[in-house]
């Protein structure tokens, strides 16, 4: 699995670097802000008066709602899925409720919260409550981010929030062992960013309390992270290196994740990359290590009347037993009325035997933005 992905990502880079001086753009408003991609793109390539504006404001966080106030949004997703639920939840359910809130406090400094009010089909919590510094000049020059509070980590794609499909990211859900660690779970952290994320070289330092939500652990130290970018036109080179450690019985695991990711963005098309190796010194507490590694390949493509399709390959595997697992999503979605969005995917998993799982969903949401609802 991880030559099929290296194999793919270096053929990714050979291919996109070619095409990068064409490339436009990057979903960096989407990352930062929490709202979908129809609120500033009518495609990957044409902004609505939203991103316009997000340009206009040097690639800040404003006051994006109607007359200049705080955006607001409501999302949900009713979900549809083959696969039965090992805790007897229904395979027709109310999946997701979560609302956003940003506001820009004044130039410098702006703030944004994302409250899950049911998750997974279950009571939720707070993904993200952060409040931001940001020195000034960013669109001429290289800027400077300090942001404090519970926040989603750096990585080349978001795993939650502008994720198209109902399948997870597989590398992004991995644990090893019984270590809880996963990326997709936000975390309570100062970080501290230079340069800019749509153009240039871009680095992140994130210190995060080293503490995994609803594990049940003590906090056990300080983890870091490190993450570098760089954009060139919609061509994104980026890399992350991720180091804690868990108390997880006689011998405390220090565990680290380091990755590469190779993303371009160029008309209607997007294709992301991402390769993760990891290891573990004692991620059961017995003192025996465990190297872990995983990645995906995905690709999506806009038709017209913003529909989407998308191509997904996901593999993660380690050394700690029967852990080998692969998968291919093949799926669509169509936003079929402003606010409202359809999706279709068939997710073909290969771990241990190959299945078939079909997940439909229907997504919606509101907002008091001018243009785009945020609802995919």
């Amino acid at each position: 699995m991880i030559r099929k992905l290296t194999f793919a990502a270096v053929c990714a880079a050979t291919i996109l670097a070619g095409a990068a001086r064409r490339a436009e753009a990057i979903p960096a408003f989407s990352m930062q802000t929490g709202l979908q991609c129809d609120a500033c793109h009518v495609s990957l390539r044409a902004t609505t008066e939203l991103g316009e504006s997000y340009l206009r404001n040097d690639l800040r966080l404003p006051n994006l709602g109607m007359g200049g106030k705080p955006v607001v949004a409501l999302r949900g997703q009713l979900a549809y899925t083959s696969e039965p639920d090992p805790s007897l939840l229904p395979k027709a359910t109310v999946d997701e409720v979560e609302a956003f809130l940003a506001v820009r406090v004044n130039r410098e400094f702006s703030a944004a919260g994302q409250f899950y009010l049911l998750d997974g089909g279950r009571p939720g919590s707070t993904r993200e409550a952060w409040i931001q510094y940001e020195s000034p000049g960013s669109f001429a020059g290289a800027p400077v981010r300090a942001t404090l509070g519970s926040i989603t980590l750096p990585l080349s794609v978001d795993p939650e929030t502008f994720r198209q499909t109902n399948q997870h990211y597989a590398v992004f859900d991995q644990t090893v062992g019984a270590n809880p660690f996963a990326f997709i779970d936000p975390r309570n952290a100062a970080s501290l960013a230079a340069g800019s994320p749509v153009r240039g070289p871009s680095m992140m330092l994130v210190v995060a309390q080293g503490h995994d939500p609803h594990s049940g652990l003590p906090q056990a130290g300080i983890d870091r992270m490190v993450q570098a970018q760089e954009a060139i036109g919609g061509l994104v080179l980026s890399a992350y290196d991720y180091a804690g450690r868990r108390d997880l019985g006689p011998i405390a695991d220090a565990f680290q994740r380091r990755a590469v990711g190779v993303n371009l963005y160029r008309g209607r098309l997007a294709v992301e990359t991402l390769l993760q190796t990891g290891f573990d010194t004692s991620p059961n507490g017995d003192g025996v290590g465990i190297a872990s590694s995983g990645g995906f390949l995905q690709l999506r493509y806009q038709l017209p009347r913003a529909t989407f399709v998308i191509v997904r390959y996901d593999g993660v595997n380690d050394t700690g037993g029967d852990t080998f697992a692969r998968s291919l999503t093949v799926g669509a979605t169509r936003l079929i009325s402003r606010g409202v969005r359809l999706g279709m995917e068939d997710v073909i998993q290969h771990a241990g035997r190959t299945t078939h799982t079909l997940n439909a969903t229907l997504g919606f949401g509101v907002s008091n933005t001018r243009q785009g609802s945020g609802a995919y």
